[in-house]
């Protein structure tokens, strides 16, 4: 629910007769507080009853703020001086905090930040579990560690999980708050305790835990409820773990990271060329930052001090590394300063993730992928020009993201889209019994496929229907790769090179005009002086009116053929077809403005 930034709506003192109201609802929703020992802790939470009424910080204060969260959620937050205490969400649920809850490992919760709780990660007791209900109130602990870390909502009831014989597959425990969200960075960002340190090689225990720690956690209120509680792995979030994967990083040794990687790229993989600026900070960072992380690393600027790309790459220009300008609310960086002591002193690691031949993964695999995707463009036979069509995930459908299990942030082919869907489809069970090409609409694709005056009377839709809505609310980009060049990643769908026979107002010759040739690394005079001979003609190069930057090649005749032939063998743009005029190629438009013989 706070995986991502919200947005504060309203805020405003809690006056006493409201305080108390409060009390009374976690009393009633937490009936284990109902102690003297408790209910002091409680009012403690709660801050100071005498203040309650009165301005200032630090007092004490009890302020209700009711914020936005990245879903479109209205969510109530509690808060004593800044720092969290209870939330209230849409349907009126009341948690507290997993501030208020203790602490757990930081690398324990860094991996439930981005994900529900599966159920082959929750240690079954020796007596099996209690008795819950689908919807009860839980705390997430780690093993080895009474400090919970998180809180949400079972998914699934004892009596399914017992009807399965414990089989434990699927989620558990749907996370609405966990410790290291933007919730608990709202509040002064509090670590664990020293003593929180689980020791991991012990064996988990299954009894409840009777520390004075657990009187102030009101999740823990039945048995039943601290049997969950205390047999839940939080460190163990698929359904295979491996003893392989690297321990998350802390803030400080992600940002030695990210540095490496950048300054990897910009020694290493970006090519010293002029033409590639401006180039956007999500270009640069999914196509040459990411690739350059050294092998066995998993690079998330999420997960540094800076957060955002952008911030990382202000603080590289008060360094003096790159040159940035703002466009349309969007970073680009203008130039690269090759000569700037950090990139000619730096020594790049032996061997980065971009160096390693990715494997044919299946859809469920671009979920747990660090930002690189796999494309057909690296099998491009040397010499010829190949561009793949990208895909990026929005806003609108990032729900729908999230079901499939793909970053909104990663790129994507429109098969691997095709092959997500298709999986989802079949894990849901939404594939039509009577018609398997047909899907049925549940309710995460009906948000992201239909139009609103479609809801009340659609229910299936094709496979490739499906996937063409989508694609066509997703940003578009390319991998376009020239001979002799690296990859790269452009935003916005491929500029073809066009190709114009017309005759000139007043004029009496028909002519052959060459454009856009310079996205495709084609310098217009080289290209003019190689038609010369093979055209046997002149040729000229003049500035394109309205467009800077862009030049138009002008050879006299109807010269198409031969400009086909020179872009083939001398440039490597692939045709297909027999040649000549019934040459075809999606790198070249030809517009016939004049009749030809």
């Amino acid at each position: 629910m706070y995986r991502k930034p919200f947005q504060i709506k309203t805020q405003s003192k809690v006056r006493s007769s409201d305080r108390r109201k409060l009390r009374s609802t976690l009393l009633d929703h937490f009936p284990a507080l109902r102690s003297p020992e408790q209910e002091a802790l409680l009012d403690a939470a709660l801050g100071n009853a005498n203040n309650a009424d009165n301005a200032g910080s630090g007092t004490g204060q009890l302020v209700a703020i009711k914020l936005e969260t990245h879903g479109g959620d209205t969510v109530v937050v509690y808060e004593v001086d800044g720092n969290p205490v209870v939330f209230k969400d849409i349907d009126g649920n009341i948690f507290p905090t997993a501030e208020k809850l203790k602490k757990c490992l930081q690398a324990v919760y860094y991996n439930l930040a981005t994900s529900d709780l599966m159920l082959p990660g929750v240690i079954v007791p020796d007596g099996g579990f209690g008795h819950f209900n689908s919807g009860d109130m839980v705390a997430v602990v780690g093993r080895g560690s009474p400090y919970p870390m998180a809180v949400g909502t079972m998914l699934v009831s004892s009596d399914q999980i017992k009807e399965d014989q414990y089989a434990m597959r699927g989620k558990g425990v749907k996370i609405v708050h966990v410790l290291g969200d933007y919730l608990w960075a709202h509040g002064d960002k509090s670590g664990p305790p020293e003593s929180a340190a689980p020791t991991t090689d012990e064996e988990p225990s299954n009894a409840p835990s009777t520390t004075d720690a657990d009187a102030t956690e009101p999740a823990n209120d039945t048995p039943a409820m601290s049997d969950i509680t205390q047999s839940l792995e939080g460190s163990s979030l698929s359904d295979n773990p491996s003893p392989d994967t690297p321990a998350p990083l802390t803030p400080a040794e992600m940002d030695e990271l990210l540095l490496t990687a950048f300054l990897t790229s910009l020694k290493l993989k970006l090519p010293d060329d002029p033409k590639l600026f401006p180039m956007s900070a999500t270009v640069l960072y999914s196509s040459y930052i990411l690739p350059s992380r050294p092998v066995g690393t998993v690079l998330d600027v999420k997960g540094s001090t800076y957060k955002k790309v952008a911030k990382f790459l202000k603080a590289m220009e008060k360094k003096g590394i790159v040159k940035l300008k703002e466009r349309n609310g969007d970073i680009v960086i203008m130039s690269v300063n090759r000569q700037h002591p950090m990139i000619q002193t730096f020594d790049p690691p032996r061997k980065v993730a971009g160096d390693v031949k990715p494997k044919p993964s299946a859809p469920g695999g671009l979920a747990g992928s660090s930002g690189t995707n796999a494309s057909p463009a690296s099998d491009a036979k040397p010499g010829v020009m190949s561009c793949t069509e990208l895909y990026k995930g929005t806003s609108k459908i990032a729900t729908l993201f999230e079901q499939i299990g793909l970053s909104k942030d990663s790129l994507f082919t429109a098969t691997e889209i095709r092959n997500a869907l298709n999986e989802y489809a079949q894990s849901k069970e939404l594939v039509d019994k009577a018609n398997p090409r047909l899907v049925k609409i549940d309710p995460y694709l009906c948000d992201a496929v239909l139009e609103k005056d479609e809801y009340n009377s659609i229910d299936v839709l094709p496979r490739d229907v499906i996937t063409q809505r989508l694609i066509a609310k997703m940003q578009p980009f390319h991998e376009l790769t020239l001979p002799g060049r690296d990859p790269e990643v452009r935003k916005g769908q491929l500029n073809p090179i066009h190709v114009t026979v017309d005759k000139p107002r007043n004029g009496t010759k028909v002519v052959t005009k060459i454009t856009g040739v310079e996205a495709y690394g084609i310098d217009p005079k080289d290209l003019a002086a190689r038609l010369k001979v093979p055209c046997a003609s002149s040729t000229s190069v003049s500035p394109l009116p309205g467009k800077s930057n862009t030049q138009e090649v002008m050879v006299q005749g109807p010269k198409h053929k031969e400009v086909f032939t020179c872009l083939e063998t001398a440039y490597g743009v692939p045709f297909k077809g027999s040649g000549g005029a019934n040459a075809t190629s999606k790198f070249v438009v030809l517009s016939m403005n004049v009749r030809t013989k």
